[in-house]
């Protein structure tokens, strides 16, 4: 994949840079960073987008309190 809706000003490199990263014992995989994965998902408007940017959303209002909440 090259490309991605919603993310075409972005190169794959500074997609990466932000990705989250998880650790599976030895290999590490990542994962398109929340605000991207929201963007192209409102692009894309398949019903279960539309689900998945509400649960994103959520996920994403709570990461955000999280971090508040530890940095105060």
């Amino acid at each position: 994949m090259t490309t991605m809706k919603g993310l075409e000003n972005l190169t794959f490199e500074e997609c990466l840079n932000m990705a989250s990263v998880a650790d599976f014992d030895v290999v590490q995989v990542p994962f398109l960073h929340i605000n991207h994965l929201i963007q192209n998902k409102i692009i894309i408007g398949r019903p279960k987008d539309e689900s998945d940017v509400r649960e994103l959303t959520i996920i994403k209002q709570i990461r955000e309190e999280e971090n508040r909440t530890k940095n105060k």
